[in-house]
């Protein structure tokens, strides 16, 4: 006779039953060990010599039926050329053998018994998966290779004992649809997303690296420049995913997204030190008003916040927070909140109380370890309010280890305020002596004056002297000179002082944070179109596109004329040229990154041409501006004639 082999309980069975996750089914009226057949007595049944008390582990796993035993005895039915029934009984054998776990069922998809695994060489998408590389609390993870573009890909699929759990299902959605319009260098990438049987997956970018923890626990002692390369990638990728503007499904535009579970775990790192931040499962939306369930807790406990520990809504600092605590683990090879029960490490990151890096490792430089005293801030205020902030102070960081060297013999620069608190107390008040005797002087002096207007136009002429000679940390500090109308300045010099010193900070010294806070807070107190110019141009240099959009848009309707226009310094071909080309650019990646809509294709191809004839690219060759404007329009034009 030919029989199969039951991996249920690795006994034989007829050939040709279909096996399913509850047993055989009936095809040929065959009767399942899960559901048996209460209208043939199979003790009885002639031949059938088996213990009518033996259980099925599997069926009975499967079922309610655990008053009565389960026969381990089938019986098949089938018709004769004369039209007679005869039953036939297929006995086990006596010894039934080692039984079969049920978790090798997967929704009913009978697992291979050896490798245990039901995805193993099955596609998915476009897919093959070829082999198991990770697998959390809700997920597995594979490599997979996409056979449509031959690259390897990582594929993640929810677990089969959580797809029927709508919370997880939900996130683990929320995950891909967050993700998938997330496109940043330092963010890893999805690709597709689908269902396999019941199985929600992923398609992700694969990455030739390993991830942190596993870098970490390779090497001993990180050195402090490599330490702040990777977290000044962390938090450039934090700065994106906090801004970036997200349209929904329901048309809902998202403003940027939290990610809540910072840890080494969900950070890769290539063999080349780039960094790739990844696992959006505990995201949350940052406009959207969502709460999550009381008791629920989102993250993992030793990288939490205070206000994520205690249930409190939470903004970009609760990730900053984060990364402070994975800087700290960095520095000194262990968390600064350690417990031996959840309750405990609960209390003490409320507490926010924790060891000096430099006690633990005296070679990390004053700069770091203030970096990572800010990021840990108990209170929210007193961390930084932007991943900008956090990279403009890391990237100094780096600039300074190699101005000063590495090594033993590195020379690091003495912070004062720690070693002497009593000199850092004196100086503090000596200039709080000399502010004030300013302050008296400039008072009189603004007060007395019979031509205050002349004496304003001398410090702003050569401010502006200072910016054209390039010598721009002359030109700040004289710019700055210019009080404010409250206290006694010229309201339009102050303001032309304020602009000229926003645009070196923005155009020269690179420090896009300072420039925005000045622009942003001229913007609530004047209204001149030049304070929208460049804060359209700041905007999309940030890749807040819509809102570069919205200031340019601002500035081109004004009929007011800038307070800029009454300098002799004042270019007003180029000043109107930025903005064209801002603006233009805002459209474009609009249209790229956002929404690919047809009328966005249009506008982008009408402010490059603007910008074009503006600039009379046509007579100018070397202009980079110009060659790259001349450049896009043809790919958008062609775009716009698909579309």
């Amino acid at each position: 006779m030919n029989e199969d082999l039951d991996i249920t309980t690795m006994k034989t069975v007829p050939l040709g039953r279909k096996l399913t996750a509850n047993g055989y089914d009936a095809e040929r009226k065959s009767v399942s060990p899960a559901e048996p057949n209460n209208n043939i007595d199979l003790a009885s049944a002639p031949g059938n010599d088996s213990d009518p008390n033996e259980v099925n582990p599997f069926a009975a796993a499967n079922s309610n039926a655990s008053a009565e035993s389960i026969q381990t005895s089938w019986t098949e039915t089938t018709n004769l050329p004369n039209g007679a029934e005869r039953e036939k009984f297929f006995e086990p054998p006596q010894d039934p053998g080692p039984v079969a776990d049920p978790s090798l069922f997967a929704n009913g998809i009978p697992m291979d018994p050896f490798s245990g695994d039901p995805f193993l060489g099955r596609m998915v998408g476009n897919c093959r998966i070829l082999e198991k590389i990770n697998e959390g609390g809700s997920a597995l993870i594979y490599r997979a290779h996409n056979v449509t573009f031959n690259l390897d890909r990582v594929i993640k699929i929810l677990r089969p004992t959580l797809a029927e759990d709508q919370e997880n299902f939900q996130r683990f959605k929320q995950e891909a649809q967050l993700t998938a319009r997330l496109d940043h260098p330092n963010i890893l990438r999805v690709f597709d997303t689908g269902e396999i049987g019941r199985q929600f997956y992923i398609e992700m970018e694969y990455v030739d690296g390993k991830s942190l923890r596993t870098y970490m626990s390779e090497h001993v002692r990180i050195r402090e420049s490599d330490i702040l390369a990777i977290a000044s990638q962390i938090a450039g990728a934090l700065e994106y995913a906090h801004t970036v503007p997200i349209k929904t499904a329901e048309g809902h535009i998202i403003r940027g997204i939290l990610h809540r579970d910072i840890k080494p775990e969900n950070i890769m790192v290539t063999s080349g030190g780039l960094v790739k931040l990844m696992d959006f499962g505990a995201a949350k939306a940052m406009s959207l008003n969502s709460r999550t369930l009381q008791g629920t807790v989102i993250g993992t406990p030793h990288y939490m916040s205070p206000e994520q520990v205690n249930g409190e809504a939470l903004d970009a600092r609760s990730d900053f927070f984060s990364l402070g605590v994975l800087l700290y683990e960095l520095c000194t090879g262990r968390r600064p909140f350690e417990a031996d029960n959840l309750a405990a490490l609960l209390w003490k990151i409320d507490e926010c109380k924790f060891e000096r890096v430099r006690k633990l490792r005296p070679a990390i430089s004053p700069l770091t370890e203030e970096v990572i005293e800010r990021l840990l801030a108990k209170n929210p205020e007193h961390r930084p309010h932007t991943g900008a902030e956090i990279q403009e102070t890391l990237q100094t960081g780096i600039q300074v280890l190699k101005t000063w060297g590495a090594g033993r013999n590195m020379r690091i620069p003495v912070a004062w305020r720690r070693l002497f608190p009593t000199i850092a107390l004196a100086c503090s008040l000596l200039a709080l002596a000399l502010s004030g005797i300013t302050f008296w002087r400039s008072y009189r002096l603004f007060n007395s004056a019979p031509h205050l207007q002349s004496y304003f136009s001398t410090l702003l002429g050569k401010a502006m002297e200072a910016e054209i000679a390039k010598d721009y940390a002359q030109a700040l500090s004289t710019y700055d000179l210019l009080p404010p109308p409250e206290k006694g300045g010229d309201r339009a010099a102050y303001l032309e002082a304020q602009l000229r010193m926003s645009a070196i900070y923005f155009k020269h010294k690179d420090q896009l944070t300072k420039a925005r806070s000045i622009l942003e807070q001229l913007r609530r107190s004047y209204d001149d179109p030049a304070i929208d110019a460049y804060l359209g141009q700041l905007y999309y240099s940030q890749a807040l596109y819509l809102e570069a959009k919205e200031r340019l848009d601002a500035f081109f309707a004004s009929t007011r004329p800038t307070v800029l226009r009454s300098s002799a310094f004042f270019n007003p071909h180029e000043f109107q040229r930025d903005a064209l080309y801002a603006y233009a650019n805002a459209l474009d990646a609009q249209y790229t990154y956002i929404e690919q809509k047809p009328e966005l294709v249009d506008a982008a191809v009408s402010a490059w041409e603007k910008f074009v004839k503006f600039s009379e690219c046509a007579s100018d060759y070397d202009d980079k501006r110009c060659r790259f404007a001349e450049k896009r329009l043809p790919e958008l034009s062609a775009l716009r004639k698909k579309s």
